[in-house]
């Protein structure tokens, strides 16, 4: 029989072949999951400090105070802001509640749980307990000063908001980020 009439792989090529894949697929895999989880972390900091900016921006836009909530029950968390004095119940859906404002006419709901944020925490200080008021005054603009964290399996990212409302970001360990 002649081989040169015969064409494909052989076997051993083809084994060969299949263990290179499993190779580079098993050395890519953890790379691949620290990178969504320290993208997911990214986005709960942002999506944080955007809401923090937001509310800011309102209270000192309408001229009425803003309260934003954050609380944290176990490892579910969630963060809301409105006009109520009270805070809202970031949970909730209760008109009476919830995390609303109403400006122009126009009735806003702002609220985010962590079930969009699988794996990330979000921490407060121990002295602040398990939820956090701050109010966001319409004159100048300043705020409750503090800060919380939001961490994933191997990295870090801490949202600080001073006196006078300035909202910042750092880490320390988190590429991307300012030193804390």
């Amino acid at each position: 029989m002649d081989d040169a009439q015969h064409e494909g792989f052989t076997l051993v090529e083809l084994l060969i072949t299949v263990a290179i894949i499993a190779l580079l697929a098993g050395v890519a895999a953890p790379a691949m999951a620290r990178f969504l989880d320290n993208a997911r972390l990214r986005a709960a900091t942002e999506d944080i400090a955007r809401e923090l900016v937001q509310a800011r921006s309102h209270a000192y836009t309408f001229r009425k105070p803003i309260y934003f909530t954050i609380s944290v029950m176990g490892t579910a968390w969630c963060y809301g802001w409105g006009e109520a004095t009270t805070g809202c119940d970031c949970n909730s859906h209760n008109p009476q509640t919830a995390c609303q404002t109403n400006a122009s006419g126009l009735t806003r709901s702002h609220h985010q749980t962590s079930a969009d944020y699988p794996q990330i925490r979000l921490n407060l200080p121990a002295s602040q307990g398990n939820s956090r008021l701050l109010r966001f005054s319409p004159i100048r603009g300043t705020a409750t000063a503090t800060s919380f964290s939001l961490q994933n399996r191997s990295s870090q990212t801490r949202v600080i908001v001073s006196l006078l409302g300035r909202i910042r970001t750092c880490s320390p360990d988190a590429a991307g980020y300012s030193a804390c």
